[in-house]
């Protein structure tokens, strides 16, 4: 409030005209609580993006196997000399202790009952399955799952009509110098 004394002077009463300060204070402590919880949501969620990121991630690169595609060359003959050519290429890959078999399949494959494929499929599976260590994945089209368990829930009765003796791999060196 302003006055005037008795001297003539103009003067201000402070305590008239200050404003609680309090709810100002208040509203920017909110304010800057919420940037900060906004900043710390944004990295969490980048850091759970990139964490993301690396699980989706291979942790090795797949690396091709010509060893195991030329030992395996003999599974297939059983299977092409009753149904003709069946698979127009294949290819062995491997990526830690993941053994993957690509199969392309011809036009004769489609046209084979579900049962002859999955009995032609499991006989590569298991040809694989004797020559790498670790597990076997086979990639074929219309898509067909093993692994050890389902082999043996696989009700064929023991038929595996190319059944084939172990495939052994030629001893290789083992150090850079042999």
């Amino acid at each position: 409030m302003i006055y005037v004394t008795s001297l003539g002077l103009l003067q201000v009463d402070a305590a008239a005209h200050r404003t609680p300060t309090t709810p100002m204070f208040a509203l920017a402590l909110v304010a800057a609580a919420a940037i900060i919880l906004a900043a710390i949501f944004i990295a969490e969620s980048a850091r759970l993006r990139k964490v993301q990121k690396l699980r989706a991630t291979p942790r090795s690169k797949a690396r091709r196997q010509p060893q195991l595609e030329e030992a395996i060359r003999a599974a297939f003959d059983g299977p092409n000399e009753k149904h003709g050519e069946i698979f127009l290429s294949y290819s062995v890959w491997k990526r830690e202790q993941e053994t993957r078999l690509e199969l392309l399949a011809a036009d004769p494959f489609g046209r084979l009952n579900e049962f002859t494929r999955s009995l032609i499929v499991r006989h590569l599976w298991r040809a694989l399955e004797g020559l790498s260590a670790g597990s076997v994945v086979m990639v074929d089209n219309p898509p067909q799952t093993w692994s050890v368990t389902i082999d043996r829930s696989f009700h064929d009765h023991g038929i595996d009509p190319w059944r084939l003796p172990a495939i052994t791999l030629a001893p290789a060196p083992q150090f850079v110098n042999d």
